[in-house]
């Protein structure tokens, strides 16, 4: 029969696919200096992924920008938005989470 020809580790390479193509909501915090070269970089990645960004608030407060982005996507994106806000280096604080 064809159905034995399925191993038990083939059904859970199935079960990882369904999970990276689930559409999740992500939050993102940011705190930055409020310096123009920084917040080019952010919107430069912001671009890229403009189809995902649901909403985007942005405050200033003193010398630095505080952003919280809102995100809709697969896992695979949200974790490849995550990585280039992470190579930003003059970033002060980053959090992100999946909220579903």
């Amino acid at each position: 029969m064809a159905s034995s020809d399925i191993s038990e580790g083939d059904i859970e390479s199935f079960s990882d696919i369904d999970a990276i193509q689930k559409r999740i909501i992500g939050n993102l915090l940011m705190v930055t200096p409020n310096d123009i070269t920084i917040l080019r970089k952010l919107n430069k990645i912001e671009n890229m992924y403009k189809r995902e960004i649901v909403s985007k608030t942005q405050h200033f407060s003193g010398q630095n920008a505080i952003i919280f982005i809102i995100f809709e996507g697969t896992v695979q994106e949200f974790q490849e938005i995550v990585v280039e806000i992470n190579s930003i280096e003059e970033i002060k604080n980053f959090r992100y989470l999946i909220v579903n």
